[in-house]
């Protein structure tokens, strides 16, 4: 451990001894807390996870209902970096519980995402797909639209996988719309271009021929010179008449 974490792992189990004296549970819980994180960092893992489980039975014992879900969290992904998934399952999901308890939407939206992770390290893609929609649908449910192309993003490589086209293209276009609604014309982009990829591979040509025209738009706009080009190579494979349009 290098010096100067040394030292603040000397201040926080000081802090750690004078929160015990004075019986404050909530401080206790935090020293803890921290004491673990910074053993975390320093990849002294079994360590950590020790601190981790104090913190927890005490946050449980305090009633700190909120912190006890952290540190469940936290607990999860130390066995999900273990490979001990089932330990890492049923950590996620006691978090689960107390969020849904709680009404947490965002807490909710979290232990989706980990579980979907999770499941999906075993191999599982389509119940690894049912935790993601619960995050999609959690995130729009509280108006979060960075949430909601986080778990698009992790979808649709998995809908691409088990042939899902209708829900890819449904999940596409809600990217595309997500996206300008941002203002973000990057990502509006290559929601297009990939959209344009589906119509393809489903001999939708006429409506590929108009996402990747718009997404050409978009990419010279941005001064993406190389993207447009691409899209221009495409449309012209492709032996479509737009191409002849587009400026170079």
């Amino acid at each position: 451990m290098i010096e100067a974490n040394l030292e603040k792992m000397e201040e926080l189990k000081d802090g750690l001894d004078q929160a015990r004296t004075a019986g404050d549970l909530s401080a206790q819980a935090a020293m803890l807390y921290e004491i673990a994180r910074l053993y975390h960092k320093e990849k002294i893992e079994d360590a950590a996870r020790d601190y981790w489980i104090e913190c927890r039975d005490l946050c449980r014992r305090a009633g700190l209902i909120q912190e006890t879900a952290q540190v469940m969290i936290d607990l999860g992904d130390l066995a999900r970096d273990r490979d001990d998934f089932d330990q890492a399952e049923e950590s996620y999901r006691s978090a689960q519980a107390i969020y849904q308890e709680t009404g947490d939407l965002k807490g909710r939206a979290r232990i989706s995402e980990r579980l979907g992770d999770l499941i999906s390290r075993k191999g599982d893609h389509e119940q690894a797909l049912v935790f993601f929609r619960e995050g999609l649908d959690l995130c729009r449910e509280h108006d979060d639209p960075i949430g909601c192309l986080f778990f698009l993003d992790q979808m649709m490589p998995l809908l691409r996988a088990g042939d899902k086209v209708s829900e890819l293209e449904q999940a596409g276009r809600l990217t595309i719309t997500l996206a300008e609604k941002m203002g973000d014309r990057e990502r509006m982009a290559l929601g297009l271009a990939r959209l344009a990829d589906l119509y393809i591979k489903t001999g939708r040509i006429k409506e590929a021929e108009a996402g990747l025209v718009l997404a050409h738009d978009l990419y010279l706009h941005l001064g993406r010179d190389k993207e447009a080009g691409l899209i221009r190579a495409e449309l012209d494979r492709l032996d479509l008449d737009s191409v002849k349009s587009l400026s170079p």
